[in-house]
Formats: C-alpha cells, structure tokens, sequence
C-alpha cells in the first residue's frame, strides 16, 4: 500500500513537470510573476491541448515524456527495494561470520587449562606419536596449551610436549584411561614421522576411534549385548577357581564356540584370553568375573585392584579400574562386542575374510588389547598347544 501511494504521489509530480513549460511560457506573455497572478489568470493561461495530451498520455500509456519518467521512477522504486533486501541479506551474511567468529574465539579459549597425568609412566613425545621425551605418573601436575587430534599439547615441568587424550584429565574432560591405537612400533617405544604422526592422530580423532572400544557403527558384534545374560549349563554351577586345562577348555569351550556362531570372533582366541588373562581360571579379578581383564566400568560395576603394565619394555606395578560382571556368560558377551568394534574392528573384517585366527590375535595386540610386548605370541602358542583351533569349526 505504501508503495503505491509513493508511485502515485511520483506520477502526479511527472504529470506537472510535464504540463510546466506551457505554464511558465504563459506566465512570461502576461508580464506578470508568480505571487501577483491572479487565480483565474493561472486557469486560463493553461494551454487545453497540453493539459489534454498530459491526461492521454496516462489513461493511453503513450511513449510521451510522461509515461517514460513514469516508467523510470517505478522501476527507480522497485530497484531501490531490490537494494534494500540485498543489505539486509549481506547483514544477515555478515552477522553469521561474527557468530561463527565469536565460536572459534571461544574454542582458542578453552586453553590454557590445569591438568593431570592418569597413568604411571605415561609417555610426553616430541609430536604426536613422536620420539618419548618423557614419562610421568597418575596425579602429575600439567598445562593443557593446546591439542592435535588424539593428544593434548603440554607443559610439564617446564617441558613441552603432547601426551594422549586418554591419560589427561582437564576440567570437564575427565581421562578415560582406554588403550589407544598404537601405530607402527609406538607400543614398544618406536615413533613416527612428523607427518605421519599428526595425520594419524588426526584421523583417530576424526573417526572417533581413539577414545572407545564401542563406537564403531559398523557390523560387529552388535546383536549381542551382555544386558540380560545368564549362565547354563555347566557354567551356571562354576564358582570361579583354577581348573586344569582339559576341565577349563571343557567348561568354556562350547560357551566360546556358541558365542562365535553369533558374533564372528574365533573361539580359539576367546578361549587363549580367558586361559591367559586368569590363569586357567585362577584370577577373575576378584568377584568380577571378569575373565578377560577389560578395563573400565561393567553393568555390575567396577573394581579397582593392582595390575602391572608394560611400558618400554619396563613392567610396573599400577592400581586401574576394571568390571564386573553378573555372571560369566556377560563377561564372554561384552568380550565379542568389544573385540569386533571401534579399534579392533580392522582385525574383525580381516578374519571374516581369510578366517586366520592368529592374524586376529596379532591384529588386537596391535590395536592396544594388552601392554605386554608378548600378549599375542603367548595367545597363538596356547592355541596350538592345546588346539584352540578346534573350537573355530
């Protein structure tokens, strides 16, 4: 509405400018100036002709001076609207670069914070997965400066550095203390270049792989959940306790070979774990039933007990976290769903392919299932000793 009382008051104006000369031209013959005319010499010293062309060239449209400075004045108006809505974009443009602007700023500002070591001889390197230039233990004071993918960058003790995510915590960031994924020879103390170095941390990062064992979306063994499990059988009246090895490989056997039907993990590497990690049943961890010394928190809970680790080469002697478990049958469960998922997930789709159960054991290791620089040897010479293989049939 406003705009077409604008354009009528814009057509009017035309429509006098238009009618103008002829005005003045009779002005100047009668000898008189504007203020002293008299109203009845302005009407008839109006030429009818003008004034009637000027009234035809609006009713008609005519191509006469009055129709195309009308036309100019519209398309001067419709232009102008054009222009304004055209701001008004680039304001909400640039009201968009300062929000995210402002984003950036606040995640520059997340560091510098205080931090903690959470681990005993926990590696600070050069770059990520770079050289070790040292080591430091659970409760170790540091500043958080920055991070670079999967690693924080320190200062500790006046010495800078990157150390792992999952070994520092930060306010509202608290360590996880999961085993990453050791590229190349860094388990054993090895590093990578620079370049591969980042990249690696980078991708880890960006996968979401280097601080779960669970979060991968692929198809492992995701059918299977240990919520609700229960033991039968022959397990269900199994107390815990050292069996000799025929009776152990009895008891568990059939549990790992049924659970590899669901899952496509290799019997005879569930059963080299449980036989290793608990010494023929002699230590499941306490109460926890746990049969394959996974860390962190279970549904029944988490336990907290000495344990020793391998560290270049170096075994220590640290107290971690580890769960519990309602009944056996739960610990094989959670055991499938995690060496089929996240980290281990590559050693996963490599046995579905070529069924090569050793190449699995190896594949974990490498993914960071155990410190001890042995763990898969010692896995693959207790499934040919007692022939583990068997149970993968």
């Amino acid at each position: 509405m406003k705009k077409n009382c604008v354009l009528i008051s814009c057509i009017v104006i035309a429509l006098c400018l238009a009618a103008g000369p002829s005005f003045y031209d009779s002005r100047a013959n009668a000898g008189g100036t504007f203020d002293d005319t008299p109203v009845s010499g302005i009407t008839n010293s109006a030429n009818t002709n003008d004034l009637e062309t000027a009234d035809i060239t609006v009713k008609e449209g005519s191509s006469s001076g009055v129709s195309s400075q009308t036309q100019t004045i519209e398309n001067w108006i419709i232009g102008e609207d054009g222009k304004k809505k055209e701001e008004k974009a680039e304001e909400k443009k640039d009201e968009k670069k300062d929000e995210e602007k402002k984003d950036e700023e606040k995640k520059d500002n997340k560091f510098p914070v205080d931090g903690t070591v959470q681990g005993n001889s926990l590696r600070l390197r050069e770059w990520p997965w770079g050289p070790v230039i040292g080591k430091y233990n659970t409760g170790d004071q540091l500043t958080v400066t920055g991070e670079s993918g999967e690693f924080y960058e320190v200062s500790i003790n006046g010495v800078k550095g990157y150390m792992h995510k999952n070994y520092v915590t930060i306010p509202d960031s608290e360590a996880s203390r999961v085993a990453p994924y050791y590229p190349g020879d860094t388990l054993s103390g090895g590093y990578l270049s620079k370049e591969d170095g980042i990249k690696q941390s980078e991708k880890a990062f960006a996968d979401g792989t280097y601080n779960s064992s669970s979060n991968s979306t692929s198809n492992g063994a995701n059918n299977v959940s240990y919520k609700g499990s229960t033991d039968t059988g022959d397990l269900a009246s199994y107390t815990g306790g050292k069996l000799p090895p025929a009776k152990f490989i009895a008891l568990f056997g059939p549990v790992a070979q049924k659970s590899m039907k669901e899952t496509g993990v290799p019997a005879s590497v569930t059963l080299a774990q449980a036989i290793l990690e608990t010494g023929w049943g002699k230590s499941s961890i306490g109460n926890a039933k746990n049969l394959f010394g996974i860390k962190g928190t279970g549904p029944a809970g988490k336990t907290v007990v000495s344990t020793q680790e391998c560290y270049d080469g170096t075994y220590v002697t640290i107290k971690d976290g580890f769960r519990m478990y309602h009944n056996w049958q739960e610990s094989i469960d959670d055991h499938a769903h995690l060496v089929s998922n996240g980290r281990y997930k590559s050693a996963w789709d490599a046995f579905q392919a070529n069924h090569d159960a050793d190449a699995f054991a190896r594949g974990i290791h490498q993914a960071g299932y155990a410190t001890s620089p042995t763990y898969s040897k010692d896995l693959i010479s207790l499934m040919k000793q007692y022939n583990l293989y068997e149970w993968d049939n």
